[in-house]
């Protein structure tokens, strides 16, 4: 029986986690995410990550739709803004 964090959705959470402990200063855990991505490998396989990373694509548009409501915005609009900055963030914004 795995652990309780081998649940895809569960582990997508807790990368959440790791990534807003991060936040709060530069990259300091991305090594705590790398190793517990390693762990969830080891134990379950490469198509269990997949599985984790539809999971943490599916709560991100969640988390757009939910602010676009909130807001009045348009969800797509948003998800095109957040691709926009990444592809700027490739070149230096150049």
């Amino acid at each position: 029986m795995g652990l309780i964090y081998d649940n895809p959705d569960l582990a997508a959470l807790t990368l959440t986690r790791l990534a807003a402990e991060e936040s709060e200063g530069p990259g300091a855990l991305e090594g705590r995410m790398l190793d517990y991505l390693d762990g969830l490998e080891q134990r379950n396989g490469i198509a269990y990550l997949e599985l984790v990373a539809i999971t943490l694509a599916r709560v991100h548009f969640k988390s757009l739709d939910d602010l676009a409501r909130a807001t009045g915005a348009d969800s797509h609009a948003l998800l095109d803004a957040a691709e926009v900055e990444a592809l700027e963030g490739l070149d230096g914004g150049c």
